[in-house]
């Protein structure tokens, strides 16, 4: 049986007449093209590609539910300081599109709804959220303790055993000559009611991922559109659903009735207690009323210069190939490619295309299990 995609046909219909090669030319070309751009007929996902190679484009851009441009404008994007601007770079670019494929694919594959997507507005106590937040995802309050050395690894599978998907990297897909910036931004979120995708930039620190993987968390229970692009050091401009998002997610991060058990209220403490950035128990003090606005805002000072006198790390060479690499994907989306294929809704071809990488990639994924 051959299945057929569902496009968008005026997704199709934008990027063929962005080509600018005549309709008629492409017709002598691509067999059905008008039932296509009629919608009276969908392509499968080799004809998809063979008009996406014709008119010069990614197959997946012609997989999404719109074109990127108007996408781009739905995502607010900020920059350090949280001011908007008008252009990304083409890796952001690049990324999100990917992304978009993935859950696009995943859209099709998924025949179930998540009721907690846009559960709550900013209008709800932040503290209830939390709570609700919590349980939901079956973390404890005391989660440092059962989290170890890795709080991001137990934190992302609590996370995508609810049915969301994450997925990090630090590059533009596979090419590690284009590096993703930390300086541009440190993760974003797609929100959806079947395929939700988190994305952070393996480029950051451990616990800025964390804190991001927390913080788009929760963006999808607020169910908010937008990039996530907040470096933690409080120097962000204010805004009411960030203000409201960053609360819940130091709540997570660092819940107030642990920090009371432990009775303890010294900043390098808690540092060494919760896996978060020491800009993060700095404000987290200020908030929780240890400390004034003037104390926070010198000790504020004083840790940014400490950091500025600290020698940068080598780049790290990124560790081996295969663990990298499995990292970056979410399991469960390589488990729907697979079923996928063996049910032949797709080919290889199509399984590589989807997860975007190569046949010794795909095997590496799917742990050899290649029929």
């Amino acid at each position: 049986m051959v299945t057929r995609l569902n496009i968008n046909r005026n997704v199709l219909s934008y990027y063929i007449e962005k080509s600018a090669i005549p309709l008629d030319t492409l017709q002598s070309k691509i067999k059905d093209l008008e039932s296509f751009l009629s919608g009276s007929k969908q392509p499968t996902f080799n004809q998809l590609s063979e008009i996406a190679r014709i008119i010069d484009v990614p197959t997946g851009l012609l997989l999404l539910s719109d074109t990127v441009d108007s996408n781009k404008k739905m995502l607010k994007f900020r920059t350090v300081n949280s001011d908007e601007v008008e252009e990304i770079s083409n890796g952001l670019r690049d990324t999100i599109t990917e992304m978009q494929t993935k859950q696009d694919f995943l859209k099709n594959e998924i025949n179930y709804k998540l009721n907690f997507i846009g559960k709550f507005s900013i209008e709800d106590n932040y503290l209830e959220v939390a709570d609700n937040i919590r349980k939901q995802v079956n973390i404890p309050t005391n989660y440092q303790k059962k989290a170890g050395p890795n709080a991001v690894n137990y934190f992302r599978s609590k996370i995508s055993q609810i049915g969301i998907f994450v997925f990090f990297n630090g590059s533009v897909k596979n090419n590690t000559h284009k590096s993703l910036s930390v300086n541009e931004f440190r993760g974003f979120v797609l929100p959806d009611k079947k395929a939700p995708i988190i994305f952070v930039n393996q480029k950051d620190s451990k616990t800025g991922q964390l804190f991001t993987l927390v913080h788009e968390l929760v963006h999808l229970f607020i169910n908010k559109k937008e990039i996530f692009n907040i470096i933690d050091t409080g120097t962000y401009k204010f805004n009411r659903t960030e203000a409201f998002v960053n609360k819940i997610t130091a709540e997570l991060l660092m819940p107030n009735s642990e920090i009371k058990k432990l009775n303890n209220y010294d900043f390098e403490f808690l540092a060494n207690e919760f896996p978060v950035s020491k800009f993060v128990v700095l404000r987290r003090l200020y908030v929780l009323g240890r400390l004034t606005k003037q104390e926070y805002k010198e000790k504020f000072l004083q840790l940014e210069n400490k950091l500025k006198r600290i020698p940068q790390k080598r780049k790290s060479t990124g560790g081996s190939y295969p663990n990298n690499l499995k990292f970056r994907f979410d399991k469960t989306f390589v488990h729907y490619v697979e079923n996928a294929l063996k049910q032949n809704k797709i080919t290889y071809t199509d399984a590589f295309n989807i997860t975007g990488v190569s046949y010794k990639g795909y095997k590496i994924l799917t742990g050899g299990n290649m029929q």
